[in-house]
């Protein structure tokens, strides 16, 4: 009889133990558990949604991108100086393309930009000792466009399309070092901080207002734009720094 009681208290002790330890677990992973099913829920509407008609069509893009900041500078101390250097990269990201009718679409997506770029004094290259310096900056940023599309068919799954409308764009980096180099090679390296971060002299936000062009065949696109800054990126008194940008991309959508 004795024996028959500690095997009942233990087995419902070890349901106890069991029942708490599931309580852990839910609390634990129930949020993720959540945060999954809702992303399940949205993929599946989505991809409903674009079935219907392929009233939305999701994406990538990738290409070439030139930075171009413009700097007007009237201080008459030029403390701290501003890199106004064009700088060459890239640009890949997501799209998602709405259309709204038979010829008009609405574009949007999340482009991440990698710029770099390096100055220097090509006499000094031809210097017999070997000795000279230059600066090289690396820049990053994200774009989030929303273009509106007009598209005219020129054959079966062939069109040329024109976009226009506004950019987000945010800063993410952008660091310029100084290289020294003696008898050809590199001796010391000075890098300068994030200008971006906090407290800076710069904003890391910016508004565009692009406008391109492009083609698209069976849902392989080839597009180019440009985009005007409108925001002063400078916090500097009597200084306006803006940026205007070109991109090349080639995508497919599906």
């Amino acid at each position: 009889m004795y024996q028959v009681l500690k095997i009942v208290e233990f087995d419902f002790k070890l349901r106890d133990d069991l029942r708490i330890f599931a309580l852990k677990i839910n609390k634990k992973y129930m949020k993720i558990i959540r945060i999954s099913i809702s992303v399940l829920l949205v993929l599946f509407f989505a991809f409903t949604v674009q079935a219907q008609d392929k009233k939305v069509e999701f994406g990538i893009m990738a290409g070439y991108g030139h930075t171009m900041p413009r700097l007007k500078d009237s201080r008459i101390e030029k403390s701290p100086m501003i890199n106004e250097y064009n700088l060459n990269g890239f640009h890949a990201g997501p799209i998602v393309v709405f259309n709204v009718g038979e010829q008009a679409s609405i574009q949007t997506g999340i482009l991440y930009n990698y710029f770099r770029g390096i100055q220097n004094d090509r006499a000094a290259l031809k210097n017999v000792f070997g000795v000279w310096e230059q600066s090289k900056t690396i820049y990053s940023a994200i774009d989030l466009p929303l273009r509106l599309m007009y598209s005219v068919t020129l054959a079966d799954e062939f069109s040329f399309f024109m976009f226009a409308g506004p950019n987000l764009n945010y800063s993410i980096n952008k660091v310029t070092s100084t290289e020294y180099y003696v008898s050809n090679k590199l001796n010391k390296e000075d890098s300068q901080s994030n200008i971006y971060k906090a407290p800076s002299d710069y904003r890391a936000m910016d508004l565009q207002m692009g406008a391109g062009l492009g083609v698209q065949c069976y849902g392989v696109l080839l597009r180019a734009g440009y985009d005007w800054g409108i925001l002063n990126r400078t916090k500097l008194d009597d200084a306006t720094l803006r940026a205007n940008d070109i991109k090349v991309s080639l995508g497919y959508t599906f």
